[in-house]
């Protein structure tokens, strides 16, 4: 009774190699990079224009749509090279 070597197991254990996990990440990169850029700008979009403007602060209330996660994003960056 012989096993079929190149099962699911297999193939993702293969992931680990450097030039199988390049390869496949050339492979997908543009696809990931469309689908980035399209929530990213779906995301803008709906900050910027379909949110509500606040009642007391008017439009200027929509920036922290833009500021907040850029300041967590800088924060995770900073911890991130405190401890490399």
């Amino acid at each position: 009774m012989s096993q079929n070597p190149d099962t699911w197991l297999t193939r993702f254990h293969r992931l680990g190699s450097p030039p199988s996990f390049y390869r496949l990440a050339g492979i997908l990169m543009p696809f990931i990079g469309i689908i980035c850029i399209a929530l990213f700008a779906s995301g803008l979009f709906g900050g910027l224009v379909l949110a509500p403007a606040d009642y007391q602060q008017g439009e200027s209330y929509r920036i922290i749509y833009i500021h907040v996660p850029s300041a967590w994003m800088s924060m995770f960056v900073y911890a991130l090279l405190a401890t490399a």
